[in-house]
């Protein structure tokens, strides 16, 4: 279609989100009515020109506290359930994927497609070793390409220019999405893509509104201090009433959560290059994406102990609190700004701000954030679905993970392999 609107589709296969992307971005391009540049690159790559911790050869997650790795693996494999993708882990990843990824620049652009499709297949359903000549051989017979092809100086040199112009537009891994010179990173921003594509986004749900189910429990731990939180805060409300489900709201100090898994402290402040530039930009675009007019503090990072504990005491003030925080850039770290932003939302400051004071308030805090240290959980905000028995659903980190919660509140319940159930331990956990 002429002057139609193009998604660069930026991947490598031994990535498995890349896997999860290639099997949604058609349609997604189809609604919006765009067309796809395939364009596959090299993720040790993208590691090496961003000087990811783990190095060119290593993993990101091998970067990462072990809580948050657990979470991470655990997230997979909801994503994948989610998705409805065939999966496999591949026992010998990562594999080496060079050859593979020539052998996609061998064939004509309007095979890309079908040979990518072919060698995720390979590496991630049917287990195979795509370092193998034997296995890039059976591929390439199907699609009329001779192996060596690959070894053509030119097929490497488009490669290495692919993942080197990718780096220079900000890429430190995939998958990635270009639209409009405008970078997009990971599976679970196609939606956003479709956004700016299209002015709509498909719902990222498969049942909500149903409520052929007994109530579901939808916990939701949060800090002040995160804009991915306050970003869920303006969720959570909704999408309990639209699944029929009862919302818990419990504060806990993120902070102190990082010390005990350690982690850094202020992780957006540790980000440095690429990485750093790219999170701010991806919280300006769900930001957008939820009008949520979110501006950063101009005192940051948050001290919201203070806060924390007046939600305790009350938990209408969150949207308030928030607000005030993330909109209007009050410091809510000093209690005379705080009684201001609770006295003229309505509320009884001098009470609030007492009973925030007390002892019993404070220890509340401190066994809030010891539950959720105990839940696993890794950061900010987190979620805890519970079914009407009381037993575990999920644990989902990240307000981008919003659609998976409404979901299961809805009654989809993933059977994930090592999750935690806590049963009466975690019917516990939901009481007000």
């Amino acid at each position: 279609m002429e002057n139609s609107p193009t998604i660069e589709f930026a991947y490598d296969i031994a990535c498995p989100y890349a896997y999860l992307a290639s099997l949604q971005i058609e349609e997604v391009a189809y609604r919006c009515g765009a067309s796809i540049i395939w364009t596959p690159c090299l993720l040790g790559g993208l590691y090496h020109l961003s000087a990811a911790p783990q190095g060119k050869s290593g993993s990101a997650t091998d970067a990462m506290p072990l809580a948050k790795r657990r979470v991470i693996a655990q997230d997979l494999q909801i994503q994948v359930k989610h998705v409805g993708a065939p999966f496999f882990k591949n026992a010998k990843h990562p594999l080496r994927t060079v050859t593979a990824l020539r052998l996609i620049l061998c064939a004509e652009k309007e095979d890309r497609p079908s040979i990518t499709h072919a060698l995720f297949r390979a590496y991630w359903v049917q287990n195979l070793d795509v370092s193998d000549t034997g296995v890039l051989e059976k591929v390439a017979h199907g699609f009329g390409i001779r192996l060596d092809a690959t070894e053509r100086e030119e097929r490497k040199q488009q490669l290495h220019e692919n993942t080197v112009r990718l780096a220079n537009l900000g890429a430190f891994g995939v998958p990635c999405f270009i639209v409009n010179s405008r970078l997009y990173w990971g599976q679970d921003r196609l939606v956003l893509v479709e956004k700016v594509l299209s002015s709509t986004a498909v719902p990222r749900h498969l049942l909500r509104g149903s409520r052929k189910h007994k109530p579901h429990t939808l916990v939701f731990y949060y800090d002040f201090s995160s804009p991915w939180s306050f970003l869920a805060s303006l969720q959570v409300e909704s999408i309990a009433k639209d699944t029929g489900a009862r919302l818990v709201w419990k504060p806990f100090l993120l902070g102190a959560l990082f010390k005990e898994i350690k982690t850094p402290i202020v992780p957006l402040l540790s980000l440095h290059g690429s990485k750093a530039s790219y999170a701010r930009k991806d919280i300006e675009d769900w930001s957008k994406f939820h009008n949520a007019n979110l501006k950063y503090p101009t005192i940051f990072p948050i001290i919201s102990v203070l806060a924390l504990r007046v939600a305790i005491v009350d938990c209408r003030v969150v949207r308030t609190i928030y607000h005030a925080a993330w909109v209007e850039d009050k410091d809510i770290s000093k209690a005379a700004v705080l009684h201001e932003v609770l006295r003229r939302a309505g509320f009884d400051s001098d009470m609030l701000l007492g009973k925030a004071n007390k002892q019993d308030t404070k220890q509340r805090l401190r066994d809030l954030t010891a539950e959720v240290l105990n839940l696993g959980a890794c950061g900010a905000p987190t979620f805890l679905v519970l079914d009407p028995d009381g037993r575990q659903v999920g644990m989902l980190w990240g307000q981008d993970r919003l659609n998976v919660v409404a979901d299961m509140l809805c009654g989809w319940h993933p059977h994930i392999e090592g999750i935690q159930r806590w049963n009466e331990e975690v019917k516990s956990l939901a009481r007000l």
